[in-house]
């Protein structure tokens, strides 16, 4: 039945739809004002003739625009009407259309691919509504008609949680042309296929009202008839998967603007251990009549395996079906049932889970079980507790099986929800309207909380409280059975429970967004001077024991003054409350094994925390040096680290005039705790600070000197003339100096100063103390910042662990190296003399020459030569060099000459063979000991038959490729080689379409020439200097352990291969793009240098989060512009993942990361067509049977070690990739690394990187029986990440930025032109 008939049957003709009372109206300025311009899709169909007929005849329609894909023979629009073509209605360019299009104050919408019937009045009323609201979104209720029959389907009012993406509008609607074209505006380049209109709606309710109109205004077919409790799980479906991703990035970016948005390291972490309690878990069921599967899934809890106590809490909510009985009987069978029945007749299922989770006998952890389903495995309780543990969760999330009461795989199958993610989990929940079963709580915090009293969507409302402060565990492996059967509730619900469902839900985020939106404003509070005095003085008004260290420190605590030459100044502090600091181990163990006194959890009770910046608490320090000593903890405990929070160190010492700001590096402080925090006091202890006007006076300035460099500054808006970096002269010790009279001015200048700082082995980065204070100007003179950065050497001097009377128990910080030594014995105060305090001072810091050396390079220009010594390593490469390259290599090689060659003064040209004969090459039935070919004709170029690219990689494979230059045939181990020589440029324009495609962004290819380029005249070099080129690999072997490292393995007779080994290089037979050639010409012999030396500038496709030192993977030596980095925008600090635990929880989580993307536009960029075979490289899983790595083993180390047992972490890099790894069989153990062996040992080809954790499965008297990968990263993570890369310059970044951020201190350089 047509839709036409299907009205007249329900009354709604199309005769009494077009028979409306205004053909006698005139177009009067009223109605001027309520034009409206309609863009419909579907008009084509021949039903919908009458419907635009009706729509272009009506005196409030602008223009009628009839939307369509664009085909073949297109019928011409209807009468009236215009058409326009598009690919997609939901992509950002139709939209962009329709805003140029459209010309009347508003625009109405139909674009589902539906039959439309305009109901009685259906424009005038939306038009109407549209004038006297004052909305800028409107849309109403309307009837679906499906098989001739009309139902009425109501919609549900937008609330400000209405954040899910599958929110029914319904198919017509009308906004306001100028918002639309606000939106387009503002939001209109962004490149969406999928969320362009979801994100048009997140934007409208942003600045105005989303309006229902509670009326049926219109009529539209069902196209969509699948039940609601299938399209409920449309956003888990995998074939969804990049509809989603766009989805989730919109919202997003919606949380970001209305500020409910949380990062996702903002979250605390629960002590599982705080509560004593008789049982680690509880399964709890509540049911009500399911005498049918009640003793199923209670038997299914008690059958798991777990080596912890449990039991199984039954809340019978006043069953009337047998089911009452079926658990009396259980309990009598098993202690461990626990049959509750409550008093009260009004509870839903949150309120009979509340009631379990209260009981005296609930365990540690409350796990579910409905009372119609099933665990899937007797390991699955043991794998949601562990989970809370593994991942420090307050809640564990598992996956789920859909199956039928035969427990056959229903679709859509396992509902892992991998949309939740590590990096954007907690704010993508908002998005959608379901976490995943089975769920797992903390207790006391369900206890803290409560369930809501509801029988839908407590659970969700759990998971958005709980992810709103705490990690929620997840688990992506099936652990749970969900039965749907004929009878369950939300098997196919009628309109008014679906649309009451999604109105409770959204009613849930609202109130989230609210929460999150004070949250965020109670964390982002910004520093202010009075209020932190304010504090101050009520926190030490109750805090009995901080307010008597405070006065102490005027009354008791003693202090010295140390008199220098010229009238400077020192001074001694007798403060005894500081021996606990003072005193305090500072090896890595001592550090890790105390409580951080800095976290929440471990702080006195009496200490009070006021929230600011956004990250940090504001705390009273109880052990003061300074008049009102605050110390500035981050909220969550990350490493101790300068360079994430310098902006806020500056920006909050500018906030804080009278303040000094104090920064203790890791390793440069009395205690050295590992939490980041800075410290604050009035000024006037300190003698630099004190004093500054004695010592500005002697400042060297080192940068900026020129013209060049001002201008180089003021791009960044920094303009001061009289700022810059500067050396402290005239002080007790050397200093760097920075000085701006604005925060932002501060960011370029230290950045510059601190790449250039050495990084000692084993640290994150360069040792330092900071004080920072805004000094007052004088007069017309302005206020400025001064930033003291005083680079450390060592952490305590020599006396510190002396024996007998030269002993002195001085540990320096930041107050220390300012010139106020803290002594907590008695003996040492009295003992301090200037000399002696001088001598401390300059003893921890770094050797004047070396400051001096630090400070040269900061004077000189980056145009000028680095090194001047004429023997300077780049004075070789003042002209472009020619590159060997090793192509291949065999037994016999075929090739192909296309045009002219040279070869023992022959010219010849087409398909000849060279094989190995008698240790010669033999070719033409000739013995040679070399062959050339070498070209006459500038196009002249050579096929080689059967080179193999990815030797050893999972894409391994023989193609035919092409080559310019000349082709040189050697012999080698009774196998022909084959090198192509061609000058450097030439080989970099090759390797940048190998490695990338040429679509990339001109800054992603400008950034790759210079790395490539780089890396490359490294290789030459190392291969041209005597004692450096000749060991490529080198395995230092002792007794139960084998250490291997590999670096341009067998190059010895060239400089580098043409396989992903080097870089990937396959000639001219990728086409090159002028994007490419330009990107090349334009950085034409530019490279980058640091200490005067080539930077060997290694890369990989993605390093998983962190990037590696290079001592991880090659030798053990320092490369200062290869320290490990967080690849994210803000640069913030990695956890310490040299420590087993921490890099467990990294590698299981997927931490936010540029290199952590699924989008294929931006890894089309770098990754080609085989190495897109794969899309598991951020994070990744191999799984091996005993049998098998046994086997693997045994064939890659040639020897026998019994059954695999274990394979044990030994030492990690900063990345969390594996140095060492120690493999336990049970005939032999043996450690090995670095992290190529260990990839190469573990793999047949070559596993992605050694940044894993193992887990043994399926254990037997000790033996496992499957061993689980779980990896991060592709590659060895040292120097650029070239997934980062491209989603770096996707997002605007210059290649000097991308350099900067993975090679960090290097500077660029042009060695020819």
């Amino acid at each position: 039945m047509r839709l036409g008939q299907a009205m007249e049957k329900t009354g709604l003709s199309l005769v009494s739809a077009l028979a409306f009372p205004y053909l006698c109206l005139n177009q009067s300025s009223e109605t001027m004002n309520r034009l409206i311009d309609f863009f419909l899709a579907g008009a084509d169909a021949p039903e919908a003739s009458a419907t635009c007929a009706h729509i272009a005849a009506h005196p409030l329609i602008n223009r009628l625009f009839c939307v369509g894909p664009p085909q073949d023979g297109t019928p011409a629009p209807p009468v009236g009407a215009e058409r326009l073509t598009c690919e997609s209605v939901s992509d950002m360019r139709f939209l962009r259309l329709v805003s140029r299009k459209a010309s009347a104050p508003y625009v109405m919408l139909f674009l589902r691919p539906a039959a439309l019937n305009l109901g009685y009045r259906c424009i005038e009323r939306f038009a109407e509504m549209a004038e006297d609201g004052g909305g800028i979104f409107y849309y109403s209720d309307r009837y679906d008609i499906a098989d001739g029959t009309q139902r009425l389907h109501p919609t549900s009012d937008y609330q400000e949680g209405s954040l899910r993406d599958d929110f029914d509008f319904g198919g017509l609607v009308l906004l306001r042309t100028e918002a639309l074209r606000a939106f387009i505006k503002a939001e209109g380049h962004l490149r969406l296929h999928h969320a362009a209109r979801y994100a048009l709606r997140l934007f409208l309710s942003r600045h105005g009202q989303l309006c229902h109109i509670r009326e049926p205004l219109y009529a539209e077919e069902l196209t969509d008839r699948r039940t609601s409790g299938t399209k409920q799980f449309d956003y888990v479906n995998p074939a969804n998967q990049a509809v989603q991703a766009e989805m989730e990035r919109v919202c997003t970016a919606h949380l970001k603007a209305i500020g409910a948005w949380l990062a996702p390291d903002e979250v605390d972490e629960p002590d599982l251990n705080a509560v004593p309690f008789g049982l680690e878990a509880s399964v709890v069921i509540p049911v009500r009549n399911r005498a049918r599967t009640i003793a199923e899934a209670v038997r299914s809890a008690l059958g798991q395996q777990a080596d912890f106590g449990f039991n199984v809490i039954v809340v019978d909510n006043h069953s009337t079906d047998g089911t009452t009985e079926i658990l009396r009987k259980l309990a009598e069978e098993d202690e461990r049932v626990v049959h509750l029945t409550p008093e009260r007749r009004d509870l839903g299922i949150g309120g009979c889970w509340d009631m379990a989770v209260r009981h005296e006998r609930c365990g540690k952890f409350a796990v579910q079980l409905d009372s119609d389903d099933l665990y899937s495995s007797p390991c699955a309780l043991r794998t949601l507790v562990d989970a809370f543990y593994a991942q420090r969760a307050a809640m564990v999330v598992g996956a789920y099986r859909m199956v039928d009461f035969n427990l056959s795989t229903l679709p859509p199958g396992l509902i892992a929800h991998r949309e939740w993610t590590a990096a954007n989990g907690r704010n993508n929940a908002l998005r959608v309207n379901g976490l995943g079963a089975p769920r797992a709580f903390y207790v006391p915090l369900l206890r803290r909380w409560g369930v809501p009293n509801t029988s839908y969507g407590e659970d969700y409302a759990l998971g958005l409280r709980f992810s709103r402060y705490y990690r929620i565990g997840r688990i992506y492996d099936e652990v749970y059975l969900c039965r749907r059967w004929e009878g369950n509730s939300d098997a196919d619900l009628p309109i008014d429970k679906v649309n009451s469902h999604n109105a409770y839900k959204d009613s849930l985020r609202t109130q989230e967004v609210r929460a999150r939106q004070a949250l965020n404003r109670q964390w982002r509070h910004r520093l202010d001077k009075a209020e932190a005095e304010l504090f101050f003085e009520q926190q030490t008004g109750k805090w009995s024991e901080a307010r008597k260290r405070c006065q102490e420190l005027d009354t008791s605590v003693e202090v010295r003054p140390l008199s220098l030459s010229d009238g400077r100044s020192l001074c001694v502090q007798f403060n005894p409350a500081r021996s606990r600091s003072t005193e305090a181990k500072v090896d890595r163990k001592s550090v890790e094994s105390r409580p951080c006194f800095l976290c929440g959890r471990n702080r006195p009770a009496a200490q009070d925390a006021l929230a600011i910046e956004g990250k940090f608490d504001l705390l009273v320090n109880p052990y003061p040096i300074l008049n009102r000593h605050f110390t500035l903890p981050t909220r969550r405990h990350v490493p101790q680290r300068l360079a994430p929070y310098f902006g806020d160190l500056c920006r909050m010492a500018w906030a804080m005039p009278g303040y000094v700001f104090i920064y203790n590096g890791a390793f440069c402080g009395a205690s050295a705790p590992d939490h980041a925090h800075f410290q604050a006091g009035r000024r006037g202890r300190v003698p630099l600070e004190r004093d500054w006007k004695r010592y500005e006076n002697s400042l060297e300035k080192l940068y900026p000197l020129r013209g060049k460099e001002e201008a180089e500054l003021e791009e960044l808006g920094y303009t001061e003339k009289c700022g810059g970096i500067y050396l402290l002269h005239g002080y007790a010790c050397p200093a760097f100096v920075i000085r701006t009279h604005h925060t932002d001015g501060s960011f370029p200048l230290f950045h510059k100063m601190f790449g250039l700082l050495p990084v000692r082995p084993g640290h994150y980065e360069p040792d330092v103390n900071v004080l920072a204070w805004r000094q007052q100007g004088f007069g017309a003179d302005a206020d400025e910042l001064v930033v003291a950065v005083f680079p450390r050497a060592k952490h305590r001097p020599a006396c510190y662990t002396a024996a007998g009377d030269a002993q002195i128990r001085v540990s320096p910080g930041a107050i220390d190296m300012g010139g106020c030594l803290i002594t907590p014995r008695a003996e040492d105060f009295k003992r301090m003399t200037p000399e002696l305090a001088e001598q401390i001072l300059k003893e921890v810091t770094l050797p004047e020459t070396e400051v001096r050396r630090i400070a040269e390079k900061l004077q000189v220009p980056e145009s000028t030569v680095v090194a001047e010594a004429e023997d300077s390593p780049l004075d070789a490469m003042a002209t472009e060099p020619d590159v060997n390259v090793g192509i291949m290599h065999d037994t016999s090689i075929t090739f192909t000459l296309h045009g002219p060659f040279t070869a023992k003064g022959k010219s010849v040209t087409g398909t000849g063979k060279a094989s190995c004969s008698e240790g010669c090459i033999l070719w033409n039935d000739e013995l040679y000991s070399e062959l050339t070919f070498t070209p006459e004709k500038p196009d002249s170029t050579f096929t080689l038959h059967g080179v193999s690219i990815g030797i050893g990689f999972h894409w391994e494979r023989k193609e035919d490729e092409t080559f310019a230059g000349s082709l040189r045939l050697i012999v080698e181990d009774d196998k022909v080689i084959a090198i192509n020589t061609l000058p450097a440029e030439d080989y970099l324009t090759s390797v940048i379409s190998s490695e990338m495609r040429a679509t990339s962004s001109l800054e992603l290819l400008k950034t790759h020439a210079i790395v490539s380029r780089s890396w490359l005249f490294s290789q030459i070099r190392r291969g041209c200097t005597p004692g450096r080129g000749n060991s490529y690999f080198s395995f230092p072997r002792k007794e139960g352990e084998h250490i291997r490292w590999y670096d341009r393995e067998e190059h010895m007779l060239f400089d580098v291969c043409a396989d992903d080994h080097c870089q990937r290089y396959q000639g001219i037979t990728r086409a090159t793009n002028p994007a490419v050639r330009e990107a090349v010409e334009a950085t034409r012999g530019m490279v980058l240098v640091s200490a005067g030396e080539l930077c060997d500038a290694r890369f990989s496709k993605c390093c998983g989060g962190v990037t590696e030192e290079y001592a991880s993977c090659w030798e053990d030596k320092d490369m200062p512009y290869l320290t490990p980095t967080r690849d994210t925008a803000a640069e913030a600090p990695a956890p310490d993942l040299t420590n087993e635990a921490e890099a467990e929880r990294w590698i299981r989580s997927a931490p936010a990361a540029f290199c952590h993307t699924n989008d294929k536009n931006t890894l089309r960029q770098v990754l080609n067509d085989y190495d897109q075979e794969t899309n598991d490289f951020y994070r990744w899983k191999v799984e091996y049977t005993q049998a098998e790595i046994a086997a693997l083993i045994r064939e890659k180390r040639g020897e026998d070690f019994g059954a695999i047992v274990d394979l044990v972490p030994v030492q990690r890099g900063a990345s969390g990739r594996l140095v060492k790894l120690k493999i336990v069989g049970t005939a032999k153990t043996l450690v090995i690394g670095k992290e190529l062996e260990i990839r190469r040992t573990l793999s047949a080809t070559h596993l992605y990187s050694s940044a894993f954790v193992v887990d043994r499965k399926d254990i037997c008297d000790g033996i496992p029986g499957r061993f689980v990968l779980t990896g991060a990263g592709w590659g060895h993570g040292v120097g650029m990440c070239q997934i980062g890369a491209a989603v770096m310059s996707e997002e605007g970044a210059t290649y000097e930025k991308i350099l900067h951020h993975y090679y960090k201190g290097a500077e660029l350089k042009k060695l020819y032109t």
